[in-house]
């Protein structure tokens, strides 16, 4: 009996753990505007320009860590109707802290992202 009591209290506990999890609101990041410089020094990674427009760099989106501010960054993901030069798109961009491309030569080096989404408009 004392088995049986001790699993439902453990399913219980299990069951409010996950429903507190739940409740929490995924911050994400923000939509920037981001101009396509070109092609980086590995193949399939491109530099992107991200455009501050108010010049403020202020954290936004529910202060997601880790949000970007203007300056040059390189992502290995992004979609390929965006890969041309002087393209600007507003993307949700994530730092990738995992990898970043392999150079022979280092002219230099931007930091790393991930396209998280490609945002409509500004």
């Amino acid at each position: 009996m004392k088995s049986v009591l001790s699993l439902v209290v453990l399913y219980l506990l299990l069951a409010l753990l996950l429903v507190s999890c739940a409740d929490q609101e995924v911050a994400v990041p923000a939509c920037l505007q981001v101009e396509v410089v070109g092609p980086d020094c590995a193949e399939g990674w491109y530099v992107l320009q991200i455009v501050d427009a108010d010049g403020s760099g202020e954290q936004r989106s529910n202060q997601y860590i880790g949000q970007l501010q203007s300056g040059f960054v390189t992502t290995d993901n992004l979609p390929e109707d965006l890969r041309h030069s002087g393209k600007v798109a507003y993307l949700a961009l994530e730092r990738n802290s995992e990898y970043g491309p392999r150079c022979m030569a280092i002219y230099m080096m931007f930091p790393p992202v991930r396209v998280k989404q490609v945002c409509s408009g500004g």
